[in-house]
């Protein structure tokens, strides 16, 4: 709504209620997005949308056309725009919403940002907002603008909807937007199908047929967790039209707490507000059938003060009812001239009799757009396949978001058979085909007695010629279970879907479920803290006081809806003051395994996953209890670890030819690291930039604590010691066939001068340190190092590193990044297979060389493109290395094209980084670029042309090119002219000057992801179309 001068309601406010209301301002979206969303929900969504349109004069209209509507609406999207703050009528729209809804507590707000950042809003930051904003304060005066702004915070703070200008089309903003409106009506729906009982009970007891004596009937719960308001909101305008007049007041004690004098009038001016009468003729309500509802009045003293300073019983006339919500089971006492009845609400009572299979729902916050992903594969009959998997770690919400399915009108109405099986590790199918027997209503006496084959085909009967649903939760295994049961669910080629929950990713592969599987995501902050909310206040509101201390609590919980929900009925418990809960706070890390008896639970949960990894991978796993919590690790210092510690092993093979062949030990490391994240015991927290490989992982805290207590057991092939004398974090761990330490991390600065090393140090096979750590890396500790194999940390004298005979991998961070080392290689490095050095090397090698020619190694970053790593070049050195990263000095300029034309003598390099130090420009098309090169990185490239450009778009395989910091010779910048290009699928440009970027019709024909981030002069509307059409895979930032 707003103030461009005329507005008019888009229909006449009928009996019951809208579904959604939307605010928004005229000017800048009326025919635009707003027309669209308007059309979206209410003409393809079906839901009862208000809205305004031109036709209405400011004025009265104002109360009683709008301020009705948004009374009358159940959920409220406000789009935010650039001239939004400048509409009173907006504002004023805005204050009513959120004094309706609680702040979005009890009625569910949308807010969009339509082309405006929520800051630029909340805190009027243009100059346009602030004049605006003075205007206001001189026709409305302070204490309304200040309401105003106060207003504005809120909702900008309130988790939303950003739409960016060229980041994205407002289609798919605006289907997201109602996608997730609808999911919530949806399931506003399945509740209100629960109230239908009660409604009935209730108005049994308000006998509304009768009109001799006012009636008054108190409505509590008895475990709360029944949201009364919303019952309470709900009945009042599903009877509120057999009344004269009618008003709904909330948060009754919630106002009288806050100002008793002021509530009192406050409640008393919006009552007859409603009964559309002034004060000088409220006498009429003596002659009037009214219904009142009095929302959370949660005082004896509340209500006595409503009956004598209010009169609430003396001021109507005959018939009248009074509804009263209440947390006080005996608040009504006897009162003069009213009927009294009570009514309480019980959990079990909504949900009724729900048999084996018909789960009583949870709370399913942070699932809804899982929820609309299931259901759409549900009614998907063009894709192959009908198996749905819903993958995800233990305590992620798989089972809680297929019983929302499950018991979904959705669900119901497209499966008129449905049935439900938990499968579990060790599953009887003896018990599972009785479960499900059970759920297709077959009387017990049928299949009691049956042997398994008979009970398989009795299922089997049940189903045939049906269009059916059946759920199967908790699916660990694919080998007996599903050869068994796949032959018990007919192929009745009707739409009939099964519905599968498990922990492993390669469950749901080997199932040939429908792509892509349902893939369930640790919660964020705002969602952990709407679950801890609803668990402990049961979707009422938390107290301002305490809401810190409370999402605080949450944030402990890592996103993971297990623990916050035992987390908070641990709270819930316990007295609401903010002593208590700063007292649960500091107890909290010993309560998720020791002090809670489903936190016990949680972790035999945990240990089933553990259990079930194969004998070789179970160190592996333990291992990460090392890293720090939420720590990003990098996958190749993670397998080489494993290596060092010879957990992974290369394996020689022989074939049919006799001639042996080796699966390398990081091949086998990449396989267990997938298996881990399919199984969800690590999370995939940065993805390589072709979108595929995993580059960095996370481990959750409740993980690391299980590989921590599970380490610690007698029989565990590792065990993690934490010293408390060692920087700011240390962790030692010892294997169970080893009595010294075999790996240490060290983190936060250490001056190893005054604290000494572990006893045994010289063992050490992993030293890996995440700080700056004094002095120790200088030769006097490196000579202790006797058979170190991984080696990462800041480090001074790198010289010395080189004459380690069993390092495998080298990270050296050196603080010194400047500076240049010259490295001989000819004394050790024998088994080296990774070295990163973020200091420069000069390679030195003696004219006979090195025996060996350091054929293992595979990773070699940074050394100079100088004539000795020509020399090595040409003499056979690294044949199997797959990843190099070259400086280009100024040093040998002149020599440069000639050292790079040696690159394609390396035939297995797959990767390779170019960093240009000279301001001499290079011609890419002399490179002689190995044939086999899958990614490059070009850093401060200067004078970047059409002609480099070609000759990369000649190397065959190519499938990412990086350019950063990349100077182009001319404004624009031809990218591949047709028939370039073949391979590429990632293309990324960061800091580069161009004003233009162009593509040839046939160039990159395989391309899927395009980045453009601050880039100078460059504008999106001049990036080539082949990449504008990638939609969301087209990331375009602004310098």
């Amino acid at each position: 709504m707003d103030d461009d001068g005329e507005t008019a309601a888009t229909e006449s406010l009928s009996e019951g209620m809208y579904d959604v209301f939307l605010n928004f301002r005229g000017e800048d979206t009326r025919y635009i997005f707003t027309d669209h969303l308007y059309h979206r929900l209410a003409e393809i969504g079906k839901l009862k949308v208000f809205r305004d349109e031109p036709g209405l004069e400011m004025g009265d209209q104002m109360d009683s056309t709008l301020m009705e509507a948004i009374k009358r609406s159940r959920m409220f999207v406000v789009v935010i725009s650039e001239n939004y703050v400048s509409s009173s009528w907006c504002l004023m729209e805005l204050e009513e919403m959120l004094k309706y809804s609680n702040n979005g507590t009890k009625r569910p707000i949308f807010p969009v940002f339509y082309y405006v950042l929520p800051a630029e809003v909340r805190h009027q930051i243009s100059e346009k907002s602030k004049q605006a904003m003075e205007d206001h304060e001189r026709r409305e005066g302070v204490d309304k603008v200040k309401a105003w702004k106060l207003a504005l915070s809120i909702v900008c703070g309130i988790s939303g909807r950003h739409i960016v200008v060229n980041k994205e089309y407002e289609t798919k903003a605006m289907e997201e937007i109602a996608e997730k409106v609808l999911a919530k009506h949806r399931e506003m729906k399945q509740l209100l199908n629960k109230f239908d009982s009660q409604f009935d009970a209730v108005e049994s007891l308000l006998n509304l047929e009768s009109r001799n004596t006012i009636r008054m009937v108190a409505i509590y719960e008895e475990d709360a967790k029944i949201d009364t308001t919303t019952f309470a909101f709900e009945l009042y305008y599903k009877i509120k039209y057999e009344f004269k007049s009618a008003s709904f007041l909330g948060d009754v004690s919630k106002q009288l707490w806050e100002n008793t004098a002021d509530g009192l009038e406050n409640l008393e001016k919006e009552l007859l507000s409603d009964m559309d009468v002034e004060v000088s003729t409220q006498h009429k309500l003596q002659h009037r059938r009214v219904l009142l509802v009095l929302e959370g009045v949660d005082s004896k003293e509340h209500l006595d003060l409503l009956l004598v300073e209010l009169g609430i019983c003396d001021r109507f006339g005959r018939g009248s009812r009074i509804i009263i919500t209440t947390e006080v089971k005996d608040l009504l006492h006897e009162i003069d001239g009213v009927e009294i009845r009570t009514h309480c609400i019980r959990e079990d009572e909504f949900h009724g009799n729900r048999g084996s299979s018909a789960m009583m729902e949870e709370n399913v916050v942070g699932l809804e757009k899982d929820f609309h992903k299931v259901i759409n594969q549900l009614k998907d009959k063009n894709s192959a396949g009908n198996v749905v998997s819903i993958v995800g770690m233990g305590g992620l919400g798989k089972t809680t978001l297929a019983r929302k399915v499950y018991n979904s009108n959705e669900a119901r109405e497209l499966f008129p058979c449905r049935a439900w099986a938990d499968i579990s590790q060790s599953p009887s199918l003896i018990q599972v085909f009785r479960e499900l027997l059970k759920c297709l209503k077959v009387p017990k006496s049928k299949y009691e007695d049956s042997s398994e084959e008979e009970l398989k085909e009795k299922v089997r009967n049940c189903l045939n010629g049906k269009k059916y649903l059946v759920v199967l939760d908790n699916v660990w295994d694919t080998d007996n279970p599903w050869d068994v049961l796949r032959n018990c669910f007919p192929r009745n080629k009707n739409g009939s879907m099964i519905l599968v929950t498990t922990r492993d990713d390669r469950v749901a592969n080997v199932l040939e479920s429908k792509n892509p599987h349902v893939m369930l995501s640790f919660m964020d902050k705002e969602e952990s803290w709407e679950l801890f909310r609803n668990e402990v206040f049961y979707s009422k509101m938390c107290p301002p006081e305490l809401e810190p201390i409370g999402r605080s609590i949450a944030e402990s919980c890592n996103g993971l809806p297990l623990l916050i929900k035992t987390t908070a009925r641990i709270v819930a418990k316990r007295e609401r003051s903010e002593e208590t809960w700063e007292e649960i706070k500091k107890l909290l890390p010993y309560w998720s395994i020791a002090e809670d008896k489903d936190g016990k639970k949680m972790m035999e949960r945990l240990m089933l996953s553990y259990d079930d990894l194969s004998e070789e991978m179970k160190p592996c796993f333990l291992y990460l209890g090392a890293f720090l919590e939420d720590e990003e690790i990098l996958v190749r210092d993670l397998i080489c670890m494993w290596m060092a510690e010879e957990f992974i092993k290369s394996i020689i093979q022989s074939g049919r030819s006799k001639v042996a062949s080796a699966i390398e030990a990081e091949d086998i490391g990449e396989e267990y690291l997938k298996e881990l994240v399919d199984r969800n015991l690590v999370q995939v927290a940065c993805r390589r930039s072709d979108g595929k490989g995993v580059k960095t992982v996370k481990i959750h805290g409740l993980i690391r604590e299980l590989c921590i207590s599970e380490s610690n057991k007698s029989n565990k092939a590792c065990s993690l010691l934490f010293p408390q004398h060692m920087g700011s974090y240390a962790c030692m761990v010892t294997r169970r066939d080893q009595a010294s330490t075999c790996s240490l991390f060290v983190y936060g600065y250490v001056d190893w001068r005054f604290h000494p090393f572990p006893e045994d140090f010289c063992q050490v096979n992993v030293l890996y340190l995440g700080g700056h750590s004094g002095g120790l890396m200088d030769a006097e500790y490196l000579n202790k190092l006797k058979i170190i194999r991984f080696l990462k940390g800041d480090c001074t004298g790198l010289y010395g590193l080189f004459k380690l005979q069993g390092l495998q991998t080298l990270n050296a961070l050196s603080p010194f990044m400047g500076k240049k080392e010259k490295i001989s290689i000819d004394e050790g490095l024998k088994q080296v297979r990774h070295i990163v050095c973020h200091s420069r090397m000069h390679l030195l090698v003696d004219e006979e060389g090195v025996k060996d020619k350091m054929q293992n190694v595979q990773t070699l970053l940074y050394v100079y493109a100088d004539s000795q790593l020509g020399f090595l070049l040409d003499n056979g050195y690294f044949a199997n290395l797959t990843t190099l990263g070259l400086l280009i000095s100024k040093d040998e300029v002149e020599l440069v094209e000639e050292n790079l034309r040696r690159l394609h003598r390396l035939s297995k390099l797959l990767k390779l980084k170019l960093d240009f130090e000279i301001p001499k420009r290079v011609s890419l098309g002399k490179i002689a670029f190995p044939s086999n090169l899958t990614k490059i990185s070009l850093f401060y490239f200067d004078g970047l042309k059409y002609e480099d450009m070609d000759a990369l778009g000649r190397i065959p395989k190519l499938t990412v090119l990086k350019l950063f910091g990349v100077d182009c010779s001319e404004k624009i910048l031809h990218c591949g002219s047709a028939g370039s290009f073949l391979q590429l699928q990632v293309f990324i440009m960061k800091f580069v000057h161009v004003r233009r970027v162009i593509l040839e019709h046939g160039a990159m024909p395989e391309l899927r992801r395009a980045v453009f981030r601050n880039c100078p002069g460059l504008v999106f509307k001049y990036l080539p179309e082949q990449m504008l059409c990638l939609g969301s895979n087209l990331h375009f930032v602004e310098h």
